[in-house]
C-alpha cells in the first residue's frame, strides 16, 4: 500500500473505517447523530442494535479462566474446563469468560514447555504469562576484573621502566597508595574465585 491510498482527511479516514467494519459504521452514526441532536427513530435503534448484538457478541469467548474465592495472588488465574464453570458455585470458584480476541502470536516469544516448566525462561506452566522472557544469566563474578583493567597499565610501566635510581617522595608515595589499591582488590578477586 502506498501513501495515496491512506485518506488524507478525517472524513475519508471515518468513511474508510466504516466501510471496514460494521460496529465502526453504526458507532460513527450513533456520535454523528447525537452530536445533531436530532431525533432518532425505534427502528433506527433497533437496527443498531441487531447489528452490534450480531458482530460482538455472537462470538464464544476466547477462554474461561477459574480461581479460589479468596485468592488473589499474581497467577492465580487457572484455564476453566466445562468442569470447573459447572461446580464453580458449590466450589467456591469465580469463573471468568475473557472475550479479547488473542493477540497475533509471535513464535519467537511462545513459551517452550517441557516437565511442567519453559525451557527458555524456566516460569511454571500454570505461572507462565503471555510472553517468553528469557532470564538474563547473570555474569560470573571471577570472569571479570573487579578494577577496571585500564587501572594497571601505568604502575605496570612503572614497573617496567623502573630504574636503579631513586625516587622522590611524592613518587614513592604515589606508587605505594596505587599499588595498595590494586593489591586489595586483586586479594579481594582471588578469595572471590576460590568461593564455591
Amino acid at each position: 500500500m502506498n501513501a495515496t491510498a491512506f485518506p488524507t482527511t478525517p472524513a475519508a479516514a471515518a468513511d474508510a473505517c466504516q466501510a471496514s467494519s460494521p460496529v465502526a459504521a453504526v458507532v460513527a452514526t450513533m456520535r454523528r447523530l447525537g452530536a445533531a441532536g436530532a431525533p432518532i427513530s425505534a427502528d433506527q435503534v433497533r437496527e443498531w442494535s441487531d447489528t452490534l448484538l450480531q458482530e460482538l457478541y455472537t462470538q464464544p469467548p476466547v477462554r474461561w479462566e477459574y480461581r479460589h474465592q479468596g485468592d488473589s495472588r499474581p497467577g492465580c488465574w487457572m484455564t476453566a474446563t466445562p468442569e470447573h464453570v459447572y461446580h464453580a458455585r458449590v466450589r467456591r470458584w469465580v469463573v471468568r469468560a475473557l472475550w479479547e480476541t488473542p493477540r497475533v502470536i509471535q513464535p519467537e516469544r511462545d513459551h517452550a514447555f517441557k516437565a511442567g516448566a519453559c525451557t527458555r525462561c524456566g516460569d511454571p506452566e500454570d505461572w507462565a504469562g503471555p510472553d517468553c522472557k528469557p532470564m538474563v544469566k547473570p555474569v560470573d563474578p571471577r570472569t571479570r576484573l573487579p578494577i577496571d583493567a585500564r587501572m594497571l597499565i601505568e604502575p605496570l610501566k612503572w614497573l617496567r621502566d623502573a630504574g636503579p635510581y631513586v625516587l622522590n617522595r611524592y613518587d614513592r608515595e604515589k606508587r605505594a597508595r596505587e599499588a595498595a589499591f590494586l593489591l586489595e582488590k586483586i586479594e579481594a578477586h582471588i578469595l572471590e574465585c576460590q568461593k564455591p
